[in-house]
């Protein structure tokens, strides 16, 4: 009687003594903040890069992202979307304690900043206004708000790397070196897309076709800057603890190997690298190599996020030397 009664309480607790995967964030309604991650990274890191090489189209294309697919996600998981003002100063302190309710903060005021500045970059792209005192108004406006709106899209990129890196129930996340392997995946993915909206305008921003080339040069060095975050980031967790161990070897052996080695190794880093190096090599390359390419970024934003979040494992509350 004695062993059953000890052998229920083994089985009722088995969370309690085995690593357990999470699937909040990745199952069911879960997957509304797998969409919500990427198209946070795909919007926030296509703004920033359209910001920097004046492209009002990227930049735009970046802003509706955010708005109309990430921000709404992200609300709808949360369950009543209609409330979303209760996360925000003065209605409430939880922006002090909750990485969730400072996404939502950091968002809104990116909203606010990102659409003023697209007013004025419209403006001064336009022939609303002539050189003179107007003009340079405008234009001193719409670098401050570049730099501001600038400032919350990255956090707004960055903050679920936060998120998860402050988990510490799941080893795997909490680590100071996710937030930065997200917030460079942004920059890659936005790189690659706002040379996409380039091949629809004819140019990227106030610049021609041949503006790609350096655009190129920046994604091979951020591709190889990710491969190596990436890299580090899975060393790390496999000396971290057993279970952190456990999500490496889920990630590169075990059911997500195929997603990690196709999406994210080849898709997102191999061929689009490798494409990459045919243009330096042979000075220029087609468009088909080229959407080939922001394709395969894309699919490995998808494929990254997923990984990450699929591969979360909750430690064991109690030691194996407590287990008897």
């Amino acid at each position: 009687m004695r062993y059953q009664t000890s052998r229920q309480w083994m089985i009722t607790h088995e969370w309690m003594v085995k690593p357990m995967q999470q699937k909040e964030w990745i199952e069911k309604q879960g997957i509304l903040v797998w969409l919500s991650e990427v198209f946070s990274a795909l919007g926030t890191g296509l703004y920033l890069i359209a910001i920097f090489v004046d492209s009002w189209w990227g930049a735009l294309a970046g802003y509706l992202i955010v708005m109309l697919l990430k921000l709404p996600l992200h609300l709808i998981y949360l369950g009543k979307p209609l409330r979303f003002w209760r996360t925000m100063p003065p209605f409430s302190g939880a922006w002090r304690t909750s990485w969730i309710a400072r996404g939502v903060v950091f968002t809104v005021l990116f909203s606010m900043f990102g659409f003023a500045q697209l007013i004025t970059s419209y403006i001064l792209g336009s022939d609303f206004l002539a050189s003179g005192q107007a003009h340079n108004m405008v234009y001193f406006a719409d670098v401050i708000l570049k730099v501001v709106a600038g400032f919350f899209v990255i956090l707004t990129g960055i903050y679920c790397g936060f998120m998860m890196s402050y988990c510490k129930s799941v080893p795997f996340w909490n680590t100071g070196i996710l937030p930065i392997v997200i917030l460079n995946a942004g920059i890659a993915d936005g790189l690659a897309l706002v040379m996409g909206i380039g091949l629809l305008a004819g140019g990227v921003g106030v610049y021609g076709p041949e503006y790609f080339h350096n655009l190129e040069y920046a994604s091979r060095i951020v591709l190889g800057v990710n491969a190596v975050l990436l890299g580090t980031y899975l060393m790390n967790a496999s000396y971290q603890s057993s279970t952190a161990e456990l999500s490496v070897k889920e990630l590169l052996v075990g059911r997500v190997a195929i997603i990690f080695w196709l999406g994210i190794v080849l898709f997102g880093i191999i061929m689009p690298l490798a494409i990459s190096f045919i243009s330096m090599f042979t000075g220029d390359v087609t468009t088909i190599l080229l959407v080939a390419a922001i394709i395969g970024h894309t699919a490995g934003a998808f494929a990254l996020k997923y990984c990450i979040l699929k591969v979360g494992i909750y430690k064991p509350i109690l030691p194996k030397s407590l287990v008897f």
